[in-house]
């Protein structure tokens, strides 16, 4: 029998991962905070005195990063329990994903088209006033998950990724195909390779929005899920857990120092050999963090983490239209300076985009689950 993915009933619960990526979502909303404070399309800089945000804010990409290789191991995660043995039906996997993604999303862009037209006829300071205005192509593109080619940072410029996951996810079922074959791994190493060697090639053209290295992060991801799942014991397994806290925190540590020490090598080309040092770092962390009990896995299962990482598809979808809403009312009742506004959007307006954020994802985001589930039930009771 065809399923969605092998049943995931037995399989542990790792409550790190939520933790994992409520750190993911915070960076990218710190993040975005900070561009739409310190807007640099009207060439307004971060004060020396606040030179650190600089640094944060060249993690915001790898926050995107970390969340794939995240995707690749939970959905790899069942496959990998049953060494992906059991075959999975392409079309059900993809019904259920777009059950689980695209309801959110379309909430959340037209959330963001009402924003867009409602709040920003004209432009304010801030970053936002560059896709508050978006084309009748650039609706479309999104309305066709498009985004990250066409469009790209229009409406809401977060969005760009659902775009890049969901074509990914689209090669997922081959993927566990080829990784039940002998020498599997070997080719999707091979494909690591190729994503990464295709980005390089596609650096000057519209399609390196797409940023199709990604998918190598996301098999990274599988590739962790197997280490930590099922009774295999390879030797080679054994090898990567052992590994996986020296990797982790080296590879870590490597890319903190380089973006210090040479902060214009987050872009092009560069961005390249960056993303790669954080795929394997976020994947040497999930297998790392899946074989110990200690302080670093206690910490990112702490209740307010696993809460929020529980929430943070809303969070990432809904951030940017709300900031640029809640800084734009800022700005215009209170004539903040660019400090002010990062304040206020780190407290007041943070606290408000987690209350819309609840909001959302309890009235938007847990009925798609529910569908989700439904769809994946419905078609393996005709199966």
């Amino acid at each position: 029998m065809r399923a969605d993915f092998p049943s995931s009933q037995g399989l542990p619960r790792f409550k790190y991962v939520e933790g994992l990526r409520a750190l993911a979502c915070l960076t990218v909303v710190f993040n975005h905070a900070i561009a739409e404070s310190y807007p640099s399309a009207y060439h307004v800089s971060i004060p020396e005195n606040l030179s650190l945000l600089r640094l944060w804010f060249a993690f915001g990409h790898h926050a995107v990063t970390a969340f794939i290789v995240i995707s690749g191991f939970c959905l790899g995660l069942p496959a990998a329990s049953q060494q992906f043995k059991r075959e999975i039906g392409w079309g059900t996997f993809m019904v259920r994903r777009i059950a689980r993604i695209l309801p959110p999303y379309y909430a959340a862009l037209i959330i963001s088209l009402i924003i867009a037209w409602a709040f920003f006829p004209s432009p304010v300071g801030i970053h936002y006033d560059f896709s508050a205005h978006p084309r009748s192509l650039d609706i479309l593109s999104h309305v066709l998950i498009l985004q990250n080619v066409v469009g790209t940072g229009q409406i809401n410029y977060s969005l760009w990724s659902i775009a890049t996951e969901l074509h990914i996810y689209a090669g997922f079922p081959l993927l566990v195909k080829v990784l039940s074959k002998r020498g599997g791994w070997f080719l999707a190493l091979l494909g690591v390779l190729i994503s990464f060697a295709l980005s390089f090639l596609l650096l000057e053209t519209r399609l390196s929005r797409a940023y199709v290295h990604l998918a190598g992060a996301f098999i990274v991801g599988v590739g962790a899920s197997w280490v930590v799942s099922g009774d295999h014991n390879h030797n080679f397994t054994n090898i990567l857990r052992k590994i996986s806290k020296p990797v982790a925190m080296g590879t870590m540590t490597l890319v903190v120092a380089w973006t210090i020490i040479l902060p214009r090598s987050l872009y092009k080309p560069f961005i390249l050999p960056h993303d790669f040092l954080v795929m394997i770092g976020i994947g040497a962390v999930l297998i790392w963090c899946a074989s110990i009990s200690g302080f670093g896995r206690k910490l990112l299962e702490l209740k307010p983490l696993v809460w929020l990482g529980e929430r943070s598809y809303s969070l990432y979808l809904l951030h940017v239209p709300i900031q640029a809403a809640l800084l734009k009312v800022a700005i215009n009742s209170l004539d903040l300076t660019h400090t002010e506004r990062l304040v206020f959007s780190l407290t007041v307006g943070f606290g408000i985009l987690l209350g819309l954020t609840w909001v959302f994802h309890r009235f938007v985001e847990i009925p798609a689950m529910a569908l989700s589930r439904g769809v994946a039930q419905h078609r393996l009771v005709r199966t």
